[in-house]
């Protein structure tokens, strides 16, 4: 199948690649089905794109794999909401934005996405404790440096 976006173009998607957002996201509460993506040319960035709104492209970020200390605690309602129970592991996701201005390349940290790879089900979480940033810096390798900026260029 494939899916077209203005961002990324025409991208080909797998049933393995879909995600259902029961809730949507912030400010996209009407949009719930989307493909979570990973083409090779913006690794290592995924990218969430919505099947009906070609203009909604985000590019992610496997918190794991860029804030390896970020570990808040999730509720049982948000487990839930996506078919878990507290001993399931969950991918989680955060949100990237590159700063136009500064170049500076940043993750929501607040309002992370977690996703049960069993169910496909997915929810963004949005925290209230106040220890995480919207527009956390990412620091990156010189290597990928060049392509996470091209990615999140994508994005706006």
């Amino acid at each position: 199948m494939r899916i077209e976006t203005r961002t990324l173009g025409a991208v080909e998607v797998t049933p393995e690649s879909f995600l259902t957002l029961p809730e949507g996201l912030v400010g996209y509460e009407g949009e719930r089905e989307y493909a979570l993506v990973q083409p090779e040319r913006y690794a290592p960035f995924s990218w969430l794109l919505s099947f009906s709104d070609p203009d909604l492209a985000l590019p992610v970020l496997e918190a794991r794999r860029i804030a390896p200390e970020y570990q808040p605690a999730w509720n049982n309602t948000d487990r839930r909401a996506i078919g878990a129970v507290e001993s399931d592991a969950l991918d989680v996701y955060l949100v990237a934005n590159l700063e136009p201005s500064t170049g500076a390349l940043t993750v929501n940290l607040r309002a992370p996405i977690l996703v049960h790879p069993a169910t496909r089900l997915g929810r963004q979480v949005v925290l209230s404790d106040g220890r995480y940033a919207i527009d956390h810096p990412v620091r990156t390798a010189h290597a990928h440096e060049k392509t996470a900026e091209g990615s999140a260029k994508h994005a706006a």
